[in-house]
């Protein structure tokens, strides 16, 4: 089994990969919230970052 390159896993150039990517995103960004639930200026930086990430995502997906 190939192991896969750090370019394929940050810019998927199939459908799956780049659902996998969305989908780890929504996780990540969904665990960023929870843990920092707590404090008001770490989950507005966590909900920001995943917006971010999402939006740099569908700029590509446009382009």
């Amino acid at each position: 089994m190939r192991c896969p390159r750090v370019i394929d896993l940050l810019l998927p150039s199939t459908d799956a990969g780049v659902a996998f990517q969305f989908a780890a995103v929504f996780i990540v960004g969904s665990a960023a919230i929870v843990v920092t639930r707590s404090n008001r200026d770490l989950r507005l930086l966590a909900i920001g970052v995943t917006i971010l990430a999402v939006a740099l995502m569908t700029l590509r997906a446009v382009h």
